[in-house]
């Protein structure tokens, strides 16, 4: 057996240690025994050894802090001539092969302080110096793994290989991984799918796709395991689809070596990419003919890709084929994860039947545990958005007393929470607790998320579920924190919000960051508390948390809504101030303050900012300043502004032009309020509006409701009934009924009309309120004042409705 120097510096080291031992026994039995000769010879004896193993290991030390030196300074005059360059098979250096007596059991695995500082060279990007660092070892003829027993799939080889590849230079992690596998070390299949899809995402040339496959060859010649995703990268990106030869060569190489299951698998899959799940079958085929042992997988790899092409009967029929010919012994049997593939492809299409069909099959077959098979139709449902057949099969199993795995009630909380189902979400978690599973994280940070999207307003919910993580001793993180403040702030609970986040922040054991912040400043801006969004911004900045747009635009949206326009700029020069550049939103914040105001002309001066400073304006902040036209009746300003929108290319919505309706109703302008109903019911206008410059009405839009009572409200205030019956009538037959607002428009226009139409407004209310429609006080009032305080009183008794009235 040969001896490397490390391994001589750890054999002389050891004998040192021991001599050290032996030494300290022996001067404790001689000055018992008081033998003074033989004393003497044996400590000068081991005390020699001791200082020779001393002397080896620090030349080893020595020789180590040197060749890392060397290295780096080898690295650094190198670097700018080796940055650019992409290493081929022509420039690359040959690793001596080691001999077989080198890598037995018992050599070790290189140094984990080695490793790790191979990993930090390719992390500072000192590549030349790692490569080197790496080939030193493999001279020695250290082996980077133990031949037995080692997951190489978590191994130090996978983590140089993974280091390299997160510096971005996938053509050198190719030339590593060759130095590996030239050397004899064993290299998972994960670490050579990796550095091929790495080389095929940089480029997708035909040289490229030859390096890649090298890299598949050498890891076969090198008898490493390649897995299915290697040859699902070698089918579906190197080779091209008329290369049938190609195809057959690797296909007979993978059968040989015993590696036809993973060959058939990827070559399989790489066809659900093509929408040709007929080829997947062709492949079936031929793995029965050549005689591959395993065919469950490759059953499961054609059914899977008919899934994924969409065509779900097909795979019924390949799984009922696999039960046909297990009953009558010639092929295998579907497993748990045929059925699971079905009962997912089935839920996302609503078939519950069939859903219900593979699981009593599964259940039937006796396909491993009842518990598993349960819990991966319950994962596969929750999964596949169908959370209440999943619920239902979750009960079943634990009527019958099953304890289901914790991924699948995982997956089923997961569910929930996208649902926003918080209570079922919760619920879910407190069964998990109760039978013993421990929940990590994750799965708590999902019940807090459903909190989050819930619309069932317990601002309590996050805190209990905080508090449970914390009486459980699971640490809360980032988006714990971030969801369960942002979970109070959706129902306007600011205290729930800072006690939440006070709470997480005294355990010491996480740091918010800006969304935590933006998320509890959002909180206070909810409950209308101004000043506490400004202090909770001071804080976050006190604390060195970076604010974000997000940060600044909320404290802007509180000082919009209390109609502080001088507090939102004085917010807005803080902003940029701080190296934040305003968004849209920013902006509409500001707008929206000085719609608050009725100031038009500010308004447009920060409009026309957002403008010139190169930011689109969106249909939303076109449709914040048209509001304020339509509050200060400025018609003319309205009509100017959507005539920007499609200038700026900026789709209308049909706010914009029930505020344009609105501006003409508000200045008394009911031709032209009328005018721009017909434009949206794309009818002919008695007036010309919109002609110059010419605005577009998009076909998608039709006018609201509201789009109808504001332009009759124009006829209304003026006693024009006539006018709004006719406006109604369109109305109706546009299909949408009366409301209490239509109704109030309607009762005043019979108000105002001298002499009054009494008759018309007991007629129409007697025919709303026998058709169901909702009676509020704003009809009641133009009912009183059409009719009198008499009459109305006596007609609202008549339909019980007098309380409604007295209210």
């Amino acid at each position: 057996m040969a001896f490397t120097p490390g391994a001589f510096t750890q054999v002389v080291a050891i004998a040192g240690l021991a001599s050290v031992a032996l030494w300290a026994v022996d001067e404790f039995v001689f000055e018992l025994a008081d033998a003074s000769n033989e004393r003497n010879l044996l400590e000068w004896g081991t005390f020699g050894a001791f200082l020779i193993g001393l002397l080896f290991m620090s030349k080893r030390t020595q020789h180590m802090s040197s060749l890392k030196g060397k290295l780096s300074r080898k690295s650094a005059a190198q670097s700018g001539e080796r940055s650019g360059q992409k290493r081929t098979g022509a420039n690359r250096q040959p690793t001596p092969r080691l001999e077989k007596s080198s890598m037995d059991e018992s050599s070790s695995f290189f140094k984990s302080a080695e490793v790790y500082e191979i990993v930090r060279a390719c992390q500072s990007g000192d590549l030349s110096g790692a490569r080197e660092m790496l080939r030193d070892l493999l001279r020695r003829g250290v082996s980077p793994e133990r031949s037995a027993g080692i997951d190489v799939a978590s191994s130090p080889a996978h983590s140089i290989i993974e280091a390299r590849l997160a510096a971005g230079h996938a053509v050198e992690a190719s030339g590593w991984m060759h130095d590996l596998l030239t050397a004899g070390v064993p290299v998972a299949g994960r670490s050579v799918h990796a550095v091929m899809d790495a080389l095929l995402s940089e480029d997708a040339g035909e040289a490229t796709r030859r390096q890649a496959e090298g890299i598949l060859v050498a890891a076969v010649s090198a008898a490493a395991t390649p897995d299915a995703s290697c040859f699902h990268c070698l089918f579906e990106r190197c080779l091209p689809p008329s290369d049938a030869l190609g195809v057959e060569v690797w296909l007979q190489r993978a059968v040989d070596r015993g590696d036809a299951v993973e060959a058939f698998v990827g070559l399989i899959r790489s066809k659900s990419q093509t929408q040709a799940y007929q080829q997947a079958e062709t492949w079936l085929s031929r793995a029965v003919q050549a005689g591959v042992s395993n065919l469950l997988s490759v059953h499961n790899a054609v059914i899977q890709v008919c899934i994924r092409t969409g065509n779900v009967d097909r795979a019924k029929h390949w799984l009922e084929t696999m039960e046909r010919q297990a009953e009558e012994g010639g092929g295998p049997a579907p497993n748990s994860l045929s059925y699971s593939l079905l009962v997912a492809a089935c839920a996302e299409r609503g078939d519950a039947s069939y859903v219900d069909r593979c699981v009593a099959a599964m259940l039937r077959a006796g396909r491993g545990s009842q518990s598993a098979s349960y819990s991966a139709v319950v994962k596969m449902l929750a999964r596949a958005g169908d959370p209440g057949a999943a619920r239902r099969y979750l009960d079943e199993a634990q009527g019958r007393g099953l304890v289901l795995e914790l991924e699948a009630l995982s997956a089923l909380v997961a569910a929930a929470a996208k649902a926003g189902t918080a209570s079922v979400a919760e619920g879910l978690l407190g069964r998990m607790l109760r039978q013993g599973l421990e929940p990590d994280a994750a799965t708590y940070n999902a019940v807090v998320l459903a909190h989050a999207r819930s619309q069932e307003g317990d601002s309590r919910g996050p805190g209990r579920v905080l508090q449970l993580m914390l009486d459980r001793q699971i640490e809360p993180t980032v988006a714990t924190l971030a969801a369960a403040v942002h979970a109070c702030a959706r129902v306007g609970d600011r205290e729930g919000a800072e006690a939440i986040f006070q709470r997480v922040v005294d355990t010491g054991k996480v740091s918010p960051d800006a969304v935590c912040y933006n998320a509890l400043i959002n909180a206070y801006v909810k409950a209308g508390d101004v000043a506490g969004a400004e202090r909770r911004l001071d804080a976050m900045i006190a604390e060195g948390v970076e604010p974000s747009v997000v940060s600044y635009t909320t404290v802007l949206h509180a000082y919009a809504r209390s109609g502080l326009v001088e507090a939102a700029e004085r917010g807005m020069k803080r902003m940029r101030a701080g190296g934040v550049a305003p968004n849209v939103v920013s902006y509409s914040a500001l707008v929206q303050a000085c719609v608050k105001l009725g100031d038009i002309p500010r308004a447009e001066r920060w409009f026309q900012e957002m403008r010139s400073v190169g930011l689109k304006a969106n249909a939303v902040c076109y449709g914040t300043l048209l509001d304020v036209c339509a509050k200060a009746g400025d018609w003319t300003r309205a009509e100017r502004w959507l005539a920007a929108m499609e200038e700026d290319d900026v789709t209308p919505t049909v706010v914009c032009f029930n505020n344009v309706i609105n501006a003409c109703t508000k200045a008394s302008q009911p031709l032209r309020a009328e005018a721009w109903l017909r434009r949206l019911l794309k009818q002919p206008t008695a007036v010309p509006v919109g002609e110059d410059p010419k605005i577009i009405v998009p076909p998608e839009i039709t006018p609201t409701r509201q789009s109808f009572t504001t332009a009759a409200q124009a006829y209304a205030t003026t006693g024009s009934c006539g006018d709004v019956e006719r406006i109604f009538a369109d109305m109706q037959e546009f299909g949408m009924a009366l409301d209490e607002f239509s109704l109030t428009v309607l009762l005043s226009a019979y108000s105002r009309v001298r002499p009054r139409r009494r008759d018309r407004a007991r007629y129409v209310f007697e025919e709303y309120v026998k058709g169901g429609g909702k009676i509020t006080q704003p009809p009641l009032r133009a009912l009183r004042s059409c009719l009198g305080v008499q009459q109305c009183t006596a007609l609202l008794a008549d339909f019980g409705l007098q309380q409604v009235l007295d209210r």
